[in-house]
């Protein structure tokens, strides 16, 4: 089964051939089509009247694409004050950006309440709130729930166990409920871990954190305060999945399955999501000069201009799952079953993005194009041997469209 990607990767890889110098050794694109599709699948599994999907700047920071969402109606969440400059500097309204950071120094803060007031930004602990509290008028307070459930989040993910960093445990429910008295906190945030193959545990923790904004809101009008818990940041964490017919069958899943066990979340709550590895991973592509290949034995290694550079994470925790699309000439190789290793460009010995696959036969001179590399990928660019950063293009395949959105660029250099 071919990529939903195939055609369109092709196509542009052939229409920024005449532009490359000698120096593009890889290029990265971005699929504007691909990317117009999650947006509109995201809205339609949750199909909220009072949402902000907030997409999460760290799976994907390129100014270029972070106008382009907001341009869509889109928020932003920032983990740092930097992403809420990127946030600022792409035109999202304050009121659509979130600002999860757990270090917020005082001077980010305030910076916030200056020049975004209105930004929701979530305490991670209960003794940060009183650095907050200085700009309760200007800011709209949250406060992180540690929900304390297992998910099968890969564990260097999982950020909901007993000694995580992330959050105010709920096993304090006393302390949290006192502080949503003392401070004017309206809105709780959860978020599980990443990379989840199964909701489940997302829907208990957002089971658990509904039940303590209920506790907590009774509490309020107890006390006779007509403040309330009004809004519920339910975080991100589902893995990519590849769209059928414009619909997403996992996020579809998820929802109906949250909206069937809380419907009460659909007219009692403002809802924020973080959706970003979801939203980014399939709408971006990136292409690699074959420099080289070996034969070692009874398998070839090809050597790519793209490596632990570009993927991090792929090199130190697992494969991302990419679609490999080899090309000679501009023409995709016909399938061949020649058992392969892919090797990076880096000086240390785990810079291999797969090993052992089936490719065709491939030689120096060839291209590949790899298919699924729109998330956690140029967000997280090493700086390891000092390599330059690929030119970015934006690609509207409809149209028949490529633009190119930033050049080569070196931060040593």
């Amino acid at each position: 089964m071919k990529h939903p990607l195939y055609e369109e990767a092709l196509w542009a890889a052939n229409q920024t051939r005449k532009g490359r110098g000698p120096e593009d050794s890889a290029l990265l694109f971005v699929s504007w089509n691909a990317l117009d599709a999650q947006l509109d699948a995201l809205q339609l599994a949750w199909g909220h009247s009072r949402i902000n999907h907030a997409v999460a700047i760290k799976s994907q920071p390129h100014p270029s694409i972070l106008r382009y969402i907001v341009s869509r109606g889109f928020g932003l969440e920032a983990a740092t004050i930097e992403e809420v400059w990127l946030a600022r500097a792409a035109g999202c309204p304050s009121e659509c950006i979130v600002f999860d950071s757990p270090v917020k120094r005082v001077h980010e803060i305030a910076d916030c309440a200056q020049n975004n007031p209105g930004l929701l930004v979530n305490a991670n602990s209960i003794e940060e709130l009183k650095r907050l509290l200085p700009f309760a008028g200007e800011l709209r307070i949250g406060l992180r729930i540690n929900p304390m459930v297992e998910t099968d989040a890969p564990s260097v993910y999982q950020v909901s166990g007993d000694e995580s960093k992330f959050g105010e445990a709920i096993a304090n429910r006393e302390g949290i409920i006192e502080a949503i008295l003392a401070h004017p906190i309206e809105a709780l945030h959860v978020h599980s871990g990443s990379s989840m193959k199964d909701f489940e545990g997302a829907i208990r923790a957002i089971v658990r954190i509904y039940r303590l904004a209920i506790e907590a809101n009774a509490a309020l009008a107890d006390h006779g305060m007509d403040r309330r818990i009004t809004t519920l940041d339910l975080g991100g964490g589902l893995l990519p999945e590849l769209l059928e017919n414009g619909r997403a069958p996992k996020m579809d899943a998820y929802a109906a399955r949250l909206r069937s066990e809380l419907p009460e979340l659909w007219t009692d709550f403002d809802l924020v999501t973080e959706f970003g590895q979801w939203t980014h991973f399939h709408s971006g592509y990136a292409l690699s000069d074959v420099e080289y290949v070996l034969e070692r034995g009874s398998r070839q290694v090809a050597y790519l201009h793209l490596g632990a550079d570009f993927l991090l994470r792929d090199a130190y925790v697992r494969p991302r799952g990419i679609a490999w699309l080899p090309t000679r000439s501009g023409v995709a190789l016909p399938s061949g079953t020649v058992p392969t290793d892919l090797a990076g460009p880096l000086c240390f010995a785990g810079d291999y993005l797969e090993k052992g696959i089936e490719l065709p036969a491939l030689q120096e001179g060839d291209e590949m194009l790899l298919l699924g590399t729109g998330s956690n990928a140029y967000a997280l660019w090493s700086r390891h041997t000092s390599r330059t950063i690929p030119a970015m293009y934006g690609v509207d395949f409809k149209q028949g469209r490529v633009e190119e959105l930033s050049p080569r660029f070196n931060p040593f250099l």
